[in-house]
């Protein structure tokens, strides 16, 4: 279990972002994090990575403080896609993706043919296996998401952290990248930040949602993202659309706050 208890955390000559936050990341789930724009996800998902350290509070990994765990064991076990910009050096996305799987290689030896596997097989997953030999620099946006993605579950851990993965790709790749992750979630904890909450609606298997307090809701998306936690997050209005029999919510539809 990857774990945030009682977190806070405070970026040099700014306010306190949170206090006393605490949430977990578990083998088998499918979690997405949702909040207003500066709410602190995105430094959440850096917290859990182990790229950044709390000023109180401690992130663990099976009950280890994540500062005292190596990091080769650490990029071994959680795996991370971050908002990164296309790399400015030539990698070829075989390259890119290779790179993913750092901490399982040999030092000064060249990949193995596990490695080559693992990498053909993340590729293939992600539809990316024609644009093997292609430069990083050469792809659009929504490719090299796909991309990142590949490279982040090439590295074969049990966790992985994912920034607004989908934040440039169109419906079907978005569609497809959902449902992956849902099927990967069975074997991986999954944490995923978000702005759709349309997609947390229909995939996810736990939200935490930022309060404009800093405080989290956490629970099932019928649990959470409810019309009074919506106005209340996003300041807009909103109205869920139910299947003809009356069953759990299958769409949101958001609207301006003055209008109801």
């Amino acid at each position: 279990m990857l774990t945030a208890e009682k977190v806070s955390f405070r970026y040099p000559h700014a306010n306190m972002l949170f206090q006393r936050l605490s949430l977990k990341v578990e083998i088998g789930d499918f979690t997405m994090l949702l909040g207003p724009n500066g709410s602190g996800k995105s430094t959440i998902l850096k917290l859990l990575a182990g790229y950044l350290t709390s000023c109180g509070g401690v992130v663990a990994l099976d009950g280890r403080s994540l500062g005292t765990v190596p990091p080769r064991e650490r990029a071994k076990r959680i795996a991370v896609v971050t908002q990164t910009r296309i790399p400015a050096l030539p990698y070829s996305v075989w390259e890119f993706v290779m790179m993913g799987r750092h901490a399982h290689l040999a030092t000064l030896l060249p990949p193995s043919q596990h490695d080559r596997d693992v990498v053909r097989a993340a590729m293939g997953l992600l539809g990316i296996a024609h644009l093997a030999n292609r430069p990083c620099g050469q792809l659009s946006g929504g490719e090299f998401q796909r991309v990142s993605v590949a490279s982040a579950l090439a590295a074969e851990s049990e966790y992985l952290l994912l920034d607004e993965p989908t934040s440039a790709l169109d419906p079907e790749h978005k569609l497809a990248l959902l449902e992956l992750l849902q099927k990967c979630s069975v074997n991986m904890g999954i944490l995923m930040v978000t702005h759709d909450l349309q997609s947390a609606l229909d995939y996810a298997k736990t939200v935490f949602l930022f309060n404009r307090d800093g405080a989290l809701l956490r629970g099932t998306p019928a649990e959470v993202l409810t019309p009074a936690s919506i106005r209340t997050v996003y300041r807009c209005g909103s109205e869920l659309l139910h299947g003809c029999d009356g069953s759990s919510a299958r769409a949101i539809v958001l609207r301006p706050a003055d209008k109801g």
